[in-house]
């Protein structure tokens, strides 16, 4: 397990990210649409980092074939109560995930590869049990936003244990356009910023999340 994956578990095990899914998408109004939780209806769909399985929940409601891979098992066992038998839940790092080539058509991420210190080989894993032609749809932080900004602001150079649901420590890396991009290097990826609470006409610009999606590569 990397120092990242050891930092992520601790963390989430003792404070369980749970909300209900009324909460969440009020919170993230723009996150049903750009997840693409209603396009997949047939798909066999990995969530990386499925968290206590909220959004695993609309993939699965709108017909899709789910899988959620985490390394929390405080989260999992909150995943299980809310999914049922509505979806496979597995254990494990996003360095080496538990599943064969070529397993899923769409995989989907939502704040989850900032935390990870190996984030190339957690892409590379993607790639790997992703088939010809399938799809990846990723949601991490943005390194210009007004968010960290604030955070800075009020709380100085401690402003990132303030980013998470408590002040235990957790591995965090921003993103610009670029990094992304060279992070998924050859994939040819689209991407757009998220969420800016105070002034949502200004989230293309000001944004915390960037949401990257693009196609398998040709290997």
């Amino acid at each position: 397990m990397s120092t990242s994956s050891a930092l992520a578990t601790e963390h989430w095990n003792k404070t369980p990210l749970y909300l209900a899914e009324e909460e969440r998408y009020a919170q993230y109004p723009w996150l049903y649409e750009a997840a693409e939780f209603r396009h997949h209806k047939g798909e066999s769909v990995l969530e990386f980092g499925c968290g206590t399985g909220s959004d695993l929940l609309q993939f699965a409601k709108h017909g899709a074939r789910c899988t959620g891979l985490d390394v929390t098992p405080a989260h999992l066992r909150l995943a299980r109560q809310r999914l049922g038998n509505l979806a496979e839940l597995c254990l494990g790092d996003g360095t080496q995930m538990p599943f064969t080539d070529a397993s899923f058509e769409f995989v989907y991420s939502h704040g989850v590869l900032h935390h990870c210190d190996r984030a190339r080989q957690v892409v590379e894993e993607m790639f790997r049990v992703l088939r010809p032609g399938g799809r990846f749809n990723v949601h991490v932080y943005a390194r210009w936003s007004y968010f960290p900004l604030g955070l800075f602001l009020k709380h100085g150079r401690n402003w990132k244990l303030w980013i998470e649901n408590s002040r235990d420590p957790v591995h965090i890396d921003l993103y610009t356009a670029r990094t992304l991009r060279r992070l998924f290097s050859p994939a040819d990826i689209t991407i757009q910023k998220y969420e800016c609470k105070y002034a949502p006409s200004l989230a293309r610009w000001i944004g915390w999340y960037l949401v990257a999606k693009g196609v398998k590569p040709n290997s």
